[in-house]
């Protein structure tokens, strides 16, 4: 694609570059002069440092990140013909979503359909519409674009295998998965396995489609016209250090959260400063671009429902899903209701400590949902893995006080004969464990954030007088919406690209 000499240096009338990830300032770049000479070259009052942007590219679709988010924001455009370009900062595609559990859940989409469960879309929206919506009236086109949403969910799962070639496996029984069977549904080999049954045959197939794929470019900085629309966005390539830019019909941020940025966790987070980081690259530079676009932040601190921390094998908080799992502190003694992936790190911190050890029998070798992710975190965190026969044993291994740990067992064997558990409200997988005993230790970190931009009807950013920013969509854990849950990262995603293969 030619590009004129106004494309380089001056876009309706003025080439401004909204400060990003690297600076705090908003500057113009100049509109004379050489597009290769450093500003202070120019003769103009100019700020230090900053080049005049100088588009060298243009796409139809430019999207940042390459997360389940970001690929699922591709789909629809890719197969409706659309010039794309994908930048990740990071040296391999899929950024943070290549750790992910990749625990979904959708409804109505055909895989279910397929296992007999014949709750449709349609059932759950109506079921589920007033409580999605709570909170927002405010906004006359939030129902709409919720219910958009929630649709796109079991769009992009359908899509996904019929149109990319992504394996996932046959949906939960009530036996597997007593609490949530059904709703649920696992790339093909289970837990953990995201990247290569769903992640790299998206990857391959948005290629094929000529899907343009870039890793090492790190975006600096948003570039809007005179009339303030997004028209596309300044690189930097990580390895080379030099400058692109990129310009674009539409720009999405598909960048993930904050956890691993210290300024922001401080000042957002401060509760959470101290503790360690679990998965890195999610820095916050959307947060950052977009609100130097003149976007609203919204739900950034821990008070926002869906924030929390996690332990350091992910993977080994599920598990308790989908079979008996016993929880304990270093002092040997049960803190929590098993059945669940979200609360351990929190209630371990509210009894004091930073870690905790999950124990667990041979049924979670033998549940197919799990068992690959079982034998694969025990080999790759052998340092922090205890097997043993005997109760006294196993907490010989875990170094944490042998009468105390025996105390817990047989009190929980006592609350699975009476067929209660009157201690924490465990219902599911409420069974005693057999010998021999498995455990792993896991400490508290930050995961994931869930606070962010908001979208409006057209998946636009919203700013701070809540009208969209014209040409800049937003998906995945950099927005509000998307509660930093890898379903409805994807459903964000794959949202946006509805709206996008459209126009």
């Amino acid at each position: 694609m030619t590009l004129s000499r106004r494309d380089f240096l001056k876009i309706g009338g003025a080439s401004c570059i909204v400060a990003g990830t690297g600076a705090a300032l908003v500057g113009c770049s100049p509109a004379g002069g050489s597009s290769d000479a450093p500003l202070a070259e120019t003769g103009e009052t100019s700020l230090v440092g900053y080049a005049p942007v100088n588009f060298t590219e243009e796409t139809d679709i430019l999207i940042i990140g390459s997360g389940y988010a970001g690929l699922a924001a591709a789909m629809a455009p890719a197969l409706a013909g659309k010039k794309i370009i994908i930048a990740e900062k990071q040296s391999q595609v899929g950024g943070d979503s290549a750790t992910s559990c990749c625990f979904m859940f959708a409804t109505g989409t055909e895989l279910q359909k397929a296992a007999g469960y014949t709750t449709t879309i349609d059932e759950y929206w109506e079921a589920v519409k007033e409580k999605q919506t709570a909170g927002y009236e405010q906004y006359d086109w939030f129902e709409d674009w919720v219910k958009g949403k929630i649709y796109a969910n079991t769009h992009f799962v359908d899509s996904a295998i019929n149109d990319f070639g992504a394996t996932f496996q046959e949906p939960c029984t009530e036996a597997e998965l007593p609490r949530l069977f059904g709703s649920v549904i696992l790339p093909a080999d289970g837990i953990g396995s995201g990247g290569q049954n769903i992640l790299q045959p998206i990857v391959a197939k948005l290629k094929e489609l000529g899907t343009d794929i870039r890793n090492g470019q790190r975006a600096t900085a948003l570039i809007k016209d005179a009339e303030g629309t997004i028209i596309g966005c300044r690189f930097e390539d990580t390895t080379s250090g030099k400058v692109t830019d990129i310009k674009a019909t539409a720009t999405v941020l598909a960048t993930g959260g904050f956890a691993d940025n210290g300024e922001m966790v401080q000042e957002y987070l401060p509760e959470w400063s101290n503790y360690g980081q679990m998965v890195h690259g999610c820095i916050g530079e959307g947060h950052k671009l977009a609100q130097a676009a003149g976007a609203q932040l919204v739900g950034m601190d821990s008070s926002f429902t869906f924030c929390n921390l996690m332990g350091d094998i992910p993977n080994c908080t599920t598990w308790g899903y989908w079979t008996p799992i016993v929880l304990v502190l270093p002092n040997g003694k049960r803190f929590i209701e098993e059945a669940q992936s979200h609360d351990a790190a929190q209630a371990a911190i509210d009894a004091g400590y930073r870690q905790w050890w999950s124990i667990f029998d041979q049924r979670a070798f033998d549940a197919r949902a799990i068992a690959n992710s079982v034998e694969g975190n025990i080999k790759s965190h052998s340092d922090v893995y205890v097997k043993a026969d005997t109760i006294e044993e196993l907490a010989v291994g875990m170094d944490v006080p042998v009468d105390t740990l025996v105390e817990t067992f047989a009190r929980y064997d006592e609350l699975v004969a009476s067929g209660e558990d009157t201690d924490f409200g465990k219902k599911a997988w409420l069974e005693s464990l057999q010998p021999p005993y498995h455990a792993l230790k896991l400490n508290v970190s930050r995961y994931k954030t869930s606070g962010g931009l908001i979208v409006g009807p057209n998946n636009q950013v919203l700013d701070t007088s809540d009208a969209e920013i014209p040409g800049l969509y937003a998906a995945g854990a950099v927005t509000l919406q998307s509660f930093a849950s890898v379903s409805t990262c994807m459903a964000t995603g794959y949202f946006v690209g509805e709206t996008l293969a459209a126009l």
